[in-house]
């Protein structure tokens, strides 16, 4: 009897849950599958491309801010990289590539355009002229390289020298002594001086290019030098060849991103194709409409040879930059070019809507008119025919583009599925991270059992209240005030944990209600029992023998769970492309934006942390059914299921990864290909099919 009361006072079954019993998984498989794991990771690690691969996923995968290659690509995060950039250039002051990708690298994501800083501020300058000085200092070093003129003179027209005539766009003359609108803007003298200087340097060492003469007679017009603007477009109809050295800022910045971060394949290098800078196109554009101008001055005045002399340089021009600019978009500028050399200056409609030779006629009639007092009406058949090839180069170019993968890009370049497979492997390794976590979760909790019942239950209640509280808190957060991926995850994780709460409760009102009808069935029956044995019976249902966890119950939660994952994982890589940070900046040139709908946010946040949500919920059903303690099941789950969970992504991983590593070396070539000849690569190329 007095054994009975020693073990009374003990109170085993009262004080601890009962835990599910477990068979042990054989020690030899735990290590082969941790051998096979770290294995696996150290012969990714030896390839230098999947190193790199792989370090910017974890980086990512941690935080995504902290991809440090992105930085110079994004206006918002350029500030950081500065020195960076500037101390691997001042490594290789030699390498004129790179010293031209350092000067024109931060020009369009912040450099160039950024917002100009108040002259006083000490320890501060003007970003916009960042570019035109390290141009300038490159032009310098480089005196006898005809491209570093071609970079300074194109950046120059960015905002130094643009042509503010009110001619443009009025049709008629300004009048004498009225007030210029534009003088205030006007290119200084200092400018057109640079200008001048560059250009000519150019011409001298490369004088077959059309971009040297074509790029002085809108400065001219820039200076209200129209005399010599016209003797450069004559200069500029005679050449042969059009080259502005685009390509060269391209693979510049290539050089500098791959010897700053290291090479980092396909993903590295659309930024730099993509964020080309065009400045020069638009002023040699009104260049064209100034001309037209003067041509439409001197025929109104009687000098038609000289009007048609001008339109007929004009035209030249614009064959030239359409049919040997190595870029579409100044391809497509030729044809503007052409467009506005043989259409009349009153036309209502603009060039760009003009699709058929059938719509340029009508626009044209002053000018034919022109050609017939000259007895030229001959040029006129020539003249149609060209603007056919015009209208076809449209065409083919906009159905290339209706196919590319993001604006600005290149048909033919895998970059959705390149882009997905990436952020696939992001998910992979988040889920990874997240089930580590949640590993060292369920061990916290289960220390807590060593405590006294008192203080176990209050520090229990106590978490239970604060994630009750943060889950609401977070969750109002999410529904009213942000609708991104991260708060969902908190959400969705706080949710798990309550509803594992609920299951215990369910699970302990199951066990209460066995013993209340087993002590009814007693008083029916009138059995006749002591106190000890009383309780001991009204305890008997929790008591009873537990599902045991064996390896058949890890692989049913496996396939159960963790398959499926996998196979939502992998259909959703189109979805996951749009995530990609230089996806973000080619279609916004933004930070990451926020998913459209709480239902996407919800999706993307699965999609992160699922299998560490799943699985505990999936082993406290499995053992409410088998009528033992969720809560315990779900901890014996994490602890059995984490390094399973592991090697099946870590496989799923691998596959994804040689996924990418294969669109990432057809993406790279395609992308070298097409920087060298973007127009040839446009016309000769569509989209492939993205999965």
């Amino acid at each position: 009897m007095d054994g009975l009361n020693n073990t009374a006072d003990q109170a085993p079954i009262s004080d601890t849950p009962i835990p599910i019993p477990r068979a042990p998984l054989a020690s030899g498989w735990s290590g082969w599958l941790i051998g096979a794991a770290l294995g696996v990771l150290a012969s990714l690690w030896a390839f230098p491309s999947v190193r790199y691969t792989l370090t910017a996923q974890i980086e990512f995968a941690v935080a995504s801010d902290t991809v440090p290659w992105i930085y110079s690509l994004d206006a918002q995060r350029t500030e950081r990289e500065g020195p960076r950039l500037d101390r691997v250039a001042e490594r290789h002051p030699d390498d004129y590539l790179l010293q031209v990708g350092r000067a024109t690298a931060m020009a369009m994501a912040g450099g160039a355009r950024g917002p100009a800083v108040p002259a006083g501020r000490p320890g501060q300058i003007d970003r916009r002229d960042d570019t035109l000085v390290r141009l300038g200092a490159v032009s310098r070093e480089f005196a006898s390289t005809p491209g570093a003129y071609a970079h300074l003179a194109r950046y120059l027209m960015m905002d130094r020298v643009r042509i503010l005539r009110p001619e443009i766009g009025r049709g008629q003359p300004a009048e004498k002594g009225a007030p210029d609108p534009t003088a205030a803007n006007n290119p200084t003298a200092r400018s057109i001086k640079i200008m001048d200087w560059a250009l000519k340097s150019g011409e001298r060492l490369d004088g077959s290019n059309a971009f040297w003469p074509a790029m002085l007679a809108a400065t001219y017009y820039a200076a209200n030098r129209d005399d010599d603007a016209l003797a450069a477009l004559g200069r500029a109809s005679k050449k042969q060849r059009w080259d502005a050295y685009i390509y060269e800022e391209v693979l510049g910045q290539w050089r500098l991103y791959s010897a700053a971060y290291g090479d980092h394949g396909a993903t590295q290098q659309i930024g730099p194709l993509s964020l080309v800078a065009f400045p020069h196109l638009h002023e040699i554009r009104r260049m064209a409409e100034m001309a037209r101008w003067q041509a439409e001055r001197y025929a109104a005045m009687g000098r038609g040879l000289e009007a048609a002399r001008i339109r007929r340089n004009l035209e030249h021009l614009g064959i030239n930059l359409r049919d040997n600019a190595g870029w579409a978009f100044e391809a497509l500028y030729g044809t503007d070019l052409y467009f506005i050399a043989c259409t009349d200056i009153d036309s209502k409609l603009t060039q760009s809507s003009i699709q058929t030779p059938d719509e340029w006629e009508p626009r044209s009639i002053h000018y034919h008119l022109l050609l017939q007092s000259i007895h030229r009406d001959f040029e006129y058949r020539l003249i149609r025919s060209e603007v056919q090839n015009c209208c076809d180069l449209r065409r083919r170019v906009d159905l290339a583009r209706y196919d590319a993968s993001y604006p600005g890009i290149p048909p033919g370049i895998p970059l959705m599925p390149l882009f997905g497979n990436w952020m696939g492997g992001i998910c992979l390794v988040q889920q990874a991270l997240g089930l580590l976590l949640a590993v060292v979760a369920a061990t916290l909790w289960r220390r807590q059992s060593s405590l006294p019942p008192r203080r176990r239950v209050f520090w229990r209640t106590l978490a239970l209240v604060l994630v009750a509280f943060g889950t609401v808190g977070v969750g109002a957060a999410f529904l009213f005030v942000t609708t991104t991926p991260l708060p969902a995850g908190v959400m969705l994780a706080g949710l798990t944990v309550l509803t594992l709460a609920g299951l215990e409760g369910i699970h302990g009102l199951r066990v209460a209600a066995q013993a209340k009808r087993s002590r009814r069935e007693r008083e029916v029956t009138g059995a006749s029992l002591d106190g000890w044995t009383a309780v001991v019976e009204d305890l008997a249902p929790a008591e009873r023998p537990a599902p045991v966890w064996t390896n058949g119950t890890t692989t049913r939660m496996l396939l159960l769970v963790v398959l499926p994952y996998l196979v939502v994982l992998y259909m959703q890589r189109g979805e996951l492309s749009g995530l990609h940070p230089v996806a973000i900046l080619l279609t916004s040139l933004t930070g990451v934006p926020a998913p459209s709908s709480v239902r996407d946010a919800l999706e993307l946040a699965m999609l992160a942390i699922g299998l560490p949500l799943l699985l505990p919920l999936a082993c406290g059903l499995w053992a409410l059914y088998r009528g033992a303690s969720p809560l315990d099941s779900a901890l014996t789950g994490i602890r059995r299921l984490a390094l399973p969970c592991l090697i099946c992504l870590i496989a799923g991983y691998a596959v994804l990864l040689n996924r990418t590593l294969i669109l990432d070396a057809q993406a790279s070539l395609a992308i070298q290909k097409a920087a060298r000849n973007d127009r040839q690569w446009v016309l000769t190329h569509g989209s492939d099919n993205p999965f």
